[in-house]
């Protein structure tokens, strides 16, 4: 799923009601993370309002959606191959404090070259290029680990996991400033519902399968074009819609069944040639309804 997806087509990049960047134009995409947040406090079961559950709720969303949203749209929606392949070849050096007792060709004036080199690398090429998302990262980063720090270390341990994810969904796309619809939907759906859950209750088997197979829906619903993108988006609410049933939910396993039938209606307008955007914007309330009655059955 290597598709550059387009801003208001995905999740958490250019996403998110508090991200410290500008904000995607699709209130859909606004709502993702934070819908999966609510999604995963219901199917916990134990969110109490009156032992300062609305607290917590607030900081998780501010959380997951400024702190994680902000850190996504960073690391993955920046041209980082750009600088760094530039600094491969880069040859040019800018004045630099001479460290003392030093020779040319001695290890610290080699050393006071290379300080040359790197300044002048970053101050033409790479803060002219990714500046706004470093300073994005400088303020998301301890902002992150604050709040992760407040709700408690399942949170903590969950956001360096997320941030890992982060990491390798840019390695995995090469720094090339593209977002792929797998990472994205790990980042924006799954993490965030099991999120939702630890905060207010122990995490569950269920739970966490069910995040699974919304994440696969969501992101694969952005290669709808081909067979595979079309097999993965509703094979993923058919395989809830099996688990459902055979956690004796019978009727939430209707109901998301009744809310698969846009998607497959809508398929035929993809084959006819429209843009997997307008099927993802067309399909994504049915699915988020989904979400919300699989976390109700819970």
């Amino acid at each position: 799923m290597e598709e550059e997806i387009r801003p208001e087509s995905t999740g958490l990049p250019t996403s998110g009601l508090l991200r410290l960047q500008a904000r995607a134009p699709n209130l859909l995409a606004w709502l993702g993370p934070a819908w999966a947040v609510l999604c995963g406090v219901i199917a916990s079961g134990a969110f109490d309002g009156r032992s300062g559950g609305w607290l917590r709720l607030a900081l998780l969303i501010l959380l997951v959606d400024g702190g994680w949203g902000s850190l996504w749209a960073a690391i993955g929606a920046t041209d980082w191959a750009t600088p760094l392949s530039r600094w491969q070849e880069w040859g040019r050096s800018a004045p630099t404090a001479r460290l003392p007792y030093t020779l040319p060709g001695a290890p610290g004036g080699k050393l006071n070259h290379l300080l040359g080199g790197f300044r002048a690398w970053w101050g033409e090429v790479l803060w002219p290029t990714c500046g706004s998302a470093l300073l994005t990262l400088l303020v998301a980063l301890p902002t992150s680990a604050l709040l992760a720090v407040l709700l408690g270390m399942e949170l903590l341990l969950l956001s360096a996991a997320a941030l890992a994810t982060m990491q390798l969904g840019a390695i995995w796309q090469r720094g090339r400033k593209k977002v792929a619809p797998g990472w994205d939907a790990l980042i924006a759906v799954a993490m965030p519902w099991i999120a939702g859950h630890i905060t207010f209750g122990p995490t569950t088997l269920r739970s966490v399968g069910m995040a699974t197979l919304f994440a696969l829906a969501w992101g694969a619903a952005a290669g709808v074009r081909s067979r595979l993108g079309q097999g993965l988006t509703i094979g993923g609410q058919l395989l809830v819609v099996v688990s459902l049933v055979v956690l004796e939910s019978p009727f939430a396993a209707g109901a998301v069944f009744l809310l698969l039938v846009p998607h497959v209606s809508l398929l035929a307008r993809v084959r006819q040639g429209h843009e997997p955007a307008m099927y993802v914007r067309l399909t994504r309330p049915w699915l988020m309804a989904a979400m919300l009655v699989a976390a109700l059955s819970l």
